[in-house]
């Protein structure tokens, strides 16, 4: 039998062409295989099942108020009587919808123990009523508990109820009265972003130290190092005499060392007072934020400086692998810096954009964004001007 030709494939017979076309169906499968095998195995490790890299082009961003001291304990909680929002009521003058995240440094344990207000003014010794966290946390979702105040009650036991109210309320917290518990000294903090127009969160150290009676210790501040080799860090201590207008040695020793450390900025506070910011090898120091929500008498206590912090992320090969790792790094004492060494993450390199708001606050004024004349006087207080040219153009508003 004489095979009939197909002159649509080139005069083949159809069987043969079939044969061949299958043939080579088969090699471009294996070839294939192959290629995808040398991908993945020249792929960072991935115990943890994080997302594998991948090239995306577009961004992510957030932006924080980061504020000064807070209290609703004595005078805050003798004026507010049984309303536990008023000492809150005036906090969206500061626009608090612009923001992905607040921060607040909390000059109180929240204890279920009953003070009175004279026992806390003669006494000088804060207690935060639980009743007052609903209402605090509709504006912070962060809280600093590296403060001279928040052993207050009870010491190790205030400060463990404390932890235990904010956990169970869903807000995030870092930082501890002594400074030598280095377990508590940073903590990982979810900070939400904007990506790829859906929110997402960010692993940041937040790390804390209170040094209000006491010289740094070089160990204390190491802790932070760990952290800084693979994510960003945030840098808060409590430190500097009270009711002064400029920075003590102590302030720019702290400041400087975490600076070079690998901190990304560094806020301190503690002397109740506005002071003055730094720009020192490119990165933010600002010395005292003053009281943002307290129960003082005077001009300079009655005023507060918040530091506006935008923070931007360019797409990279990572960026999605820290952001699936993002999701779970909200639980106090959770595993995430563990699980990003372990999946060899590349550090992030945000650049950052800083402003600052001034806040009016004292004794019966319930805390609001400033008149025009006490920003001016607040920019003028924390050399912002200056500081802004030292930043650089682009990391200053």
């Amino acid at each position: 039998m004489k095979w009939q030709h197909d002159k649509k494939h080139g005069g083949l017979p159809s069987g043969r062409y079939i044969a061949i076309c299958l043939i080579v169906l088969m090699l471009g499968a294996v070839g294939f295989w192959a290629y995808q095998q040398r991908v993945s195995n020249t792929t960072a490790p991935n115990p943890q099942g994080l997302q594998q890299p991948q090239a995306s082009s577009e961004g992510a961003e957030g932006r924080y108020l980061l504020n000064g001291t807070v209290t609703w304990s004595r005078g805050v909680e003798q004026v507010a009587g049984a309303d536990s929002a008023q000492p809150f009521s005036q906090l969206n003058t500061f626009e608090r919808s612009k923001y992905d995240g607040w921060t607040a440094s909390l000059e109180c344990p929240i204890t279920h123990n009953e003070v009175s207000f004279s026992s806390q003014v003669a006494n000088l010794v804060f207690n935060c009523p639980p009743r007052f966290l609903p209402e605090a946390n509709k504006f912070f979702s962060i809280y600093d508990l590296a403060n001279n105040h928040t052993y207050d009650q009870g010491q190790e036991i205030g400060l463990t109820e404390t932890r235990q109210y904010l956990s169970n309320s869903g807000a995030q917290f870092f930082g501890t009265y002594d400074s030598a518990d280095t377990s508590n000294i940073c903590e990982v903090v979810s900070l939400p972003v904007h990506a790829a127009a859906d929110d997402a969160a960010i692993p940041v150290a937040f790390c804390g130290w209170q040094y209000f009676s006491r010289a740094p210790v070089e160990s204390e501040l190491a802790v932070m190092d760990r952290y800084a080799k693979i994510m960003p860090v945030f840098a808060f201590v409590e430190a500097g005499i009270e009711y002064r207008d400029t920075a003590d040695d102590r302030q720019v020793s702290v400041g400087h060392q975490l600076v070079d450390q690998g901190a990304d900025f560094v806020i301190i506070n503690s002397p109740h007072w506005v002071q003055n910011t730094e720009a020192y090898n490119g990165k933010l120091i600002a010395y005292s934020m003053g009281n943002f929500i307290f129960d003082q008498l005077e001009y300079e206590t009655n005023r507060s400086v918040s530091i506006d912090v935008t923070m931007k992320l360019a797409a990279s090969a990572d960026l999605s692998r820290w952001i699936e790792l993002g999701k779970d790094c909200s639980a106090y004492h959770d595993t995430c810096l563990e699980t990003a060494e372990q999946n060899h993450l590349t550090k992030l390199a945000p650049r950052y954009v800083f402003g600052i708001v001034a806040g009016q606050n004292g004794y019966k004024v319930v805390t609001h964004k400033s008149d025009a004349q006490t920003q001016t006087d607040v920019e003028r207080r924390t050399n912002w001007s200056h500081t802004c040219q030292q930043l650089g153009y682009n990391q200053c508003q």
